[in-house]
């Protein structure tokens, strides 16, 4: 199934149906009298969040969304029917922007949330309503108050409580299936990763589990529109923690590639950065020399010593240092 993340619709509440204007005329009943029911109110627009869907593509084709009018009131003070609300079905994590102002309407963030978003216009009083000691036969009614129309942006952000960044082909899909029971695309070629990857992981030890939320890869020039990565960083705005995965090189190939990431996302929001962050070098395997091994971990642990950081080594592939690295995981969300 297609991925899609955002969405342009209008939206349009029902309208209140009419209030009659009837009089009671029933034989042998000499002073009959008004009788017009009211109009129904119109039905409302409601979003509500589901677990069970990932992606805006319903929305993507069918651009017009309405709710039902009430119906029109009868004589002998018959009500009109009230319309039917419409209730729009979204993933959990969707923001509703008023596409015009750019204000958020709401942040559904919970599963079964739901959300009012436009109220159905309400019913006209019929003429039984404006009956009085001075105007016995009112041979007038309301008209339905119209309903609203709004169009409006829906934007899904993924709820992760950890977001892998990196370059591409850095093993984050790897590392996703080795954390949680998620089972991405894995092959050894750049951008592997089109889409945005949730996986749940569970920590028995802690008895606890959390989020991981997975990116197509950052390149450099993303800013400008290069490659995948840039396109899905809102999925790790509400992300707690940022796991930054960098590929195993000499310590000028891990600074570039650390800086590629981190500058590509400073461009794109500065605020993302300020989360909490935890580096971890990947593919630990392709040095099988020991010593060498050990030289690099040094100049790398130095680096980023200065930044206060303390970065984790491990192999995704072979399932070394994973252990560690949910240990660690387990302390930053507790």
């Amino acid at each position: 199934m297609r991925f899609v993340d955002n969405a342009v619709i209008t939206i349009a509440s029902g309208n209140g149906g009419k209030g009659a204007v009837s009089f009671r005329r029933e034989k042998f009943i000499p002073k009959g009298g008004p009788d017009g029911g009211d109009g129904g109110d119109g039905g409302n627009v409601i979003f509500k969040t589901s677990h069970n869907i990932t992606s805006l593509l319903d929305f993507r084709y069918k651009p017009r969304f309405a709710a039902e009018n009430g119906g029109n009131g009868q004589g002998n003070n018959k009500k009109g029917r009230n319309g039917k609300d419409i209730i729009l079905n979204v993933p959990v994590g969707t923001t509703i922007i008023d596409y015009d102002s750019g204000e958020i309407i709401a942040d559904l963030t919970k599963d079964g949330e739901k959300f009012k978003v436009l109220q159905g216009g309400r019913g006209g009083k019929g003429n039984t309503f404006f009956k009085s000691s001075i105007n016995r036969r009112p041979r007038f009614s309301q008209p339905g108050i119209q309903g609203q129309t709004k169009k409006i942006s829906l934007v899904l952000k993924s709820l992760g409580d950890i977001g892998i960044i990196g370059l591409p082909n850095a093993g984050k899909s790897t590392l996703i299936s080795k954390l949680s029971g998620a089972h991405p695309e894995i092959a050894p070629y750049p951008f592997t990763t089109k889409t945005p990857s949730l996986g749940v992981c569970r920590s028995e030890d802690a008895g606890k589990t959390f989020t991981i939320v997975d990116i197509p890869g950052i390149i450099s020039g993303a800013a400008s529109g290069a490659g995948l990565g840039l396109r899905f960083l809102k999925h790790i705005e509400r992300s707690n923690i940022l796991l930054h995965l960098i590929e195993i090189g000499n310590i000028a190939e891990v600074e570039n590639r650390y800086e590629t990431v981190i500058n590509e996302i400073n461009k794109f929001n500065e605020e993302i950065l300020k989360k909490n962050q935890i580096i971890v070098i990947n593919k630990i395997d392709l040095i099988p020399d020991l010593k060498e091994l050990n030289k690099i971990k040094n100049k790398i642990n130095k680096f980023f010593d200065k930044k206060g950081i303390k970065p984790l080594f491990i192999s995704a592939s072979e399932n070394t240092g994973i252990d560690e690295l949910k240990n660690n995981l387990n302390k930053l969300i507790s």
